[in-house]
């Protein structure tokens, strides 16, 4: 059963001003270590739409949970290879509402990220 829906787009140009004004820093406040590294590997032409991206899910996510931005840590959300995850006190707090799996997908064109999570009820069995 689905017990969240998020989505949110985000521009590219909001991250390239971003990027510019901070450097990596600005991604490194944003995603877990292992997150902000892969997109620093990949090509840095489309950095600000992969970190749109990125911000993108959070907002979602955010949204699913029906909370916003508030009450978690932005750097316990994972996205990597198209697996969403919760680490840390986030993991705890979606498993105490009875949240199972957690989806999420990403995609961007024309300078636009928008990012959708389905936040699902946790299987009785586990």
């Amino acid at each position: 059963m689905i017990l969240g829906l998020g989505t949110d787009i985000c521009p590219a140009t909001r991250w390239a001003h971003l990027l510019d004004r901070f450097g990596e820093k600005a991604l490194r406040r944003v995603l877990g270590p292992e997150e902000a590294d892969y997109l620093l590997r990949g090509n840095r032409q489309r950095l600000p739409e992969r970190a749109a991206g990125r911000w993108a899910l959070r907002e979602a996510f955010g949204k699913a949970l029906g909370v916003g931005l508030d009450g978690w840590s932005w750097k316990q959300l994972r996205f990597l290879d198209g697996k969403l995850w919760a680490e840390g006190e986030l993991a705890r707090m979606i498993q105490e509402r009875g949240i199972g799996p957690i989806h999420g997908s990403v995609t961007h064109d024309g300078g636009i990220a928008f990012a959708v999570v389905i936040l699902e009820k946790k299987d009785d069995r586990d």
